[in-house]
């Protein structure tokens, strides 16, 4: 079982920083190909996410822990001259994700529960189509990013956006809406400048995704099934991808279309699963 778990994890670590819902695609490889229980699935999931959630704090280190720099490391020249130290940019930081936290607990904590039940009472075909239906809504969101360019940083943004914001992250609790593509096209379509955007995007993961471990510690299935060595391979992996994932998109200025992505992939699945659904027509 450990070599189909490493692959998930592979998935994740690959996936989850670009616009396609690394959650939907790992749900549908694993029911359809691997036949996991949903309910199983969807709780190896967020521990999957895990990994590259210590991933952006690897990458993100000096934003996330720049009170700390301040303190340990003597101001430069430059730090000394300008308005704008690594300590100062500490408050605004912490202000907008703690509001976006907020705002992402509002929506993410009942989807969370309502996720729970529908994969338990449902069978696979129709969580399926559910994430196709879902990978379709994501590619419109993203069609909106096309050719938006921004200039703002992180003080144009307010609390109330900052809230809003925090709420679209909490809808990416639903398999095949993605956290970036919904966080990323808000963001984008606001103004922001895309290395600001896909900054706070994936700060703001952080927190929301310790909290979804957490939740899943007292709900979820997949703690109880598998061994703990398994948990940190998978964790290991999915944080080792993800660094080389976010080290390429940090020089990359490539810009892939993944609103058709999306859209297309998305189809696919619902012309697969609809039969088997409507005619009980096996895959």
């Amino acid at each position: 079982m450990i070599i189909p778990l490493l692959l998930l994890a592979l998935m994740q670590g690959l996936l989850e920083f670009l616009p396609v819902s690394s959650e939907g695609q790992i749900l549908l490889v694993a029911v359809n190909i691997y036949h996991f229980d949903a309910a199983f699935t969807l709780s190896l999931i967020f521990w999957l996410h895990l990994g590259t959630a210590f991933t952006i704090i690897v990458f993100y280190h000096r934003d996330i822990f720049s009170p700390l720099y301040a303190r340990i490391s003597p101001p430069t020249k430059e730090e000394m001259t300008t308005k704008t130290s690594s300590k100062k940019l500490f408050g605004p930081l912490f202000v907008f994700v703690i509001v976006g936290t907020l705002g992402t607990v509002v929506v993410a904590l009942p989807l969370y529960f309502f996720l729970q039940g529908f994969v338990t009472y449902f069978l696979g075909n129709v969580i399926t189509a559910f994430v196709g239906i879902l990978l379709i809504v994501t590619g419109v969101v993203l069609y909106f990013q096309r050719g938006v360019q921004g200039d703002l940083l992180l003080i144009d943004i307010s609390l109330r956006e900052a809230f809003v914001l925090g709420l679209l992250q909490g809808i990416a609790v639903l398999p095949g809406i993605s956290r970036s593509g919904m966080t990323l096209t808000w963001l984008l379509v606001r103004g922001v400048k895309r290395e600001e955007a896909l900054r706070l995007s994936f700060i703001l993961a952080v927190p929301a995704t310790f909290g979804v471990v957490a939740l899943d510690l007292i709900f979820g299935e997949a703690l109880f099934v598998l061994p703990w060595t398994f948990f940190a391979m998978m964790v290991i992996v999915a944080f080792l991808t993800g660094l080389g994932v976010l080290t390429v998109l940090r020089y990359s200025a490539v810009r892939i279309p993944w609103w058709i992505f999306c859209v297309i992939l998305g189809a696919i699945v619902l012309i697969l699963t609809i039969p088997t659904i409507i005619f009980g027509v096996p895959w």
